[in-house]
Formats: structure tokens, C-alpha cells, sequence
């Protein structure tokens, strides 16, 4: 695929920033060099609306049309627990797990399972979550066998915090509505359960490492904008307060992560790739 009809793919998605097309090519050459016969795993964080989802579903069509790689993209957020899950848990655990998005709310055990059946060669399928909804949907998606499977998700190898970090609120949602910490140790021991880390474990990881928490909310007020219509579509109030359930692991990745990850591509206030 040579850069012209890769922009134009782009364009077709909403990316006009030039350094892409480098950036795309670097991790699908990382993959071709670290290829072997057995299922590759590329992992992709990032905040939301960082472009984690753009930037898979990207990097699997040059995957495909260059390589040749039977590739596909599995998201976290397709296996957030059910609402009637997360209800059940707001009120056996803490009610602020009611929402979704932090560790916990995610059918972990599920996707592992799935990622599993991939790396056996076993056709399968998974959930779709409709956000707009804040639940499932009915129907399933089919996966076929894979030679490289990219996974997404906002968290995607977060490491849980010490004990003490915990201590003080570091916003107005865990200052009101969970002063004890009761939830976010909760949270954080869910982050270093076996079951979140072994789907850490990707052969190649990249992160999406954002300016700012402002830059942030502002990304993900756009996504939500661009929902279809639904009861459970926020406004600016709503995305705000939706991002300080994130902001504990969210910062404390763009602290650590960059230090340790395959591919760090940081993003400006215009989000783009900052080039320097």
C-alpha cells in the first residue's frame, strides 16, 4: 500500500496528520520482524479518545493488504460487564461501580477465554457493547483463526499502584462518593488480579500518550457527540464527571508507561503526532 491510498484511507476515517502514515508502518514493521508461527498479540492504550480505536483498526488493514496477516481487533470495551452486572456489584461492592470503565467492570475471565480459543486456531465469537445503551448488545461477533490479533483498551497493561498512593483523593468523585477508598483499593487489587494481567501480557505494546486530562475531556466529549442517539448519550457534565473514574490509572500511566513500552506516540493538543 504506498502513502496515497493509505491517506485516503485515513481521510475516510477522520485522520489528516501526516506523521501517521510513519507511525503505522513502524509498528506493522515491529510485527512482520517479530512474526512467527504462533498467534501475535499487539496491545494499543491509550485515554479515551486518544484514537486507540482508529489506529487498530488501521494498522490491521496495512496488516492485511501489506503483509498479508490475517489480522483482526478485539477491544476491551466489548466485554464490559452487563448494566445488571454492574448494578449487582454496585450494590454487593461499592455503588460507583454501577458505571463502567475501571478495572472490575470488565468480564475479564470472558475475554481471556476468547484470546485463548484465538490461539488454539478455534473460530469464536465475542460481545459488542453498545455505549450509547451503556450495555450489550444481543448479537455476537464472529473471529475467525488469526495470525495477529491487535487488542485496544484504555487500561491495556496499566500496573496497580501502592498501597499508600491510594490514600488521598485525587478528585471530586473520589473525594464525594468514595471517601474511605473502599473503591479505589477495590479497583486497583482488581488491576493486579492474575486474570487482568495475563491479558496484559501482548507480544508487542504500544501507547497512546496524551497531553493532558483537558485535551482528554474535550476527545471524548467529541466521541459522544458522534454517538447515534440514545437515552444514555452524555453531555459535557456527564463526560467530565465519566473521566475522573479514569483519572487515578489514567495518570499514573502517563507517568510509567512510556518507559516501558515497545511504542510510546505522543499526541499534541491538535491530536497529532507530536514529531519532536
Amino acid at each position: 500500500m504506498d502513502k496515497n491510498e493509505f491517506t485516503e484511507l485515513a481521510l475516510a476515517r477522520g485522520v489528516t496528520d501526516p506523521n501517521y502514515y510513519g507511525a503505522i508502518l513502524s509498528i506493522a514493521n515491529k510485527i512482520t520482524l517479530k512474526k512467527g508461527s504462533d498467534l501475535l498479540t499487539v496491545g494499543i492504550a491509550g485515554a479515551q479518545g486518544s484514537g486507540k480505536s482508529t489506529l487498530a483498526a488501521m494498522l490491521v488493514i496495512i496488516l492485511q493488504k501489506v503483509a498479508g496477516y490475517r489480522a483482526a481487533v478485539l477491544s476491551l470495551d466489548d466485554f464490559y460487564k452487563t448494566r445488571q452486572e454492574r448494578a449487582q456489584m454496585a450494590i454487593d461492592i461499592h455503588p460507583l461501580f454501577a458505571v463502567r470503565g475501571v478495572p472490575g467492570t470488565h468480564d475479564v475471565a470472558l475475554l481471556n477465554r476468547v484470546i485463548a480459543s484465538i490461539k488454539a486456531g478455534q473460530a469464536t465469537t465475542h460481545p459488542v457493547f453498545n455505549k450509547a445503551e451503556d450495555d450489550r448488545d444481543e448479537a455476537w461477533r464472529n473471529v475467525q483463526c488469526l495470525d495477529v490479533l491487535v487488542l485496544e483498551g484504555w487500561c491495556l497493561g496499566a500496573k496497580p499502584q501502592v498501597e499508600s498512593s491510594l490514600l488521598i483523593p485525587i478528585n471530586q468523585l473520589e473525594e464525594t462518593s468514595d471517601p474511605d477508598g473502599t473503591w479505589r483499593r477495590r479497583v486497583n487489587a482488581e488491576l493486579a488480579s492474575t486474570e487482568y494481567q495475563r491479558l496484559f501480557d501482548c507480544d508487542i505494546n504500544t501507547f497512546l500518550a496524551v497531553p493532558d486530562m483537558e485535551s482528554v475531556f474535550r476527545w471524548r466529549l467529541q466521541q459522544e457527540q458522534n454517538l447515534p442517539v440514545g437515552t444514555r448519550v452524555m453531555g459535557e457534565a456527564g463526560v467530565r464527571e465519566f473521566l475522573m473514574y479514569f483519572e487515578r490509572i489514567t495518570r499514573a500511566m502517563l507517568e510509567e508507561m512510556p518507559g516501558r513500552v515497545d511504542i510510546t506516540l505522543s499526541l499534541d493538543k491538535t491530536h497529532c503526532l507530536d514529531s519532536r
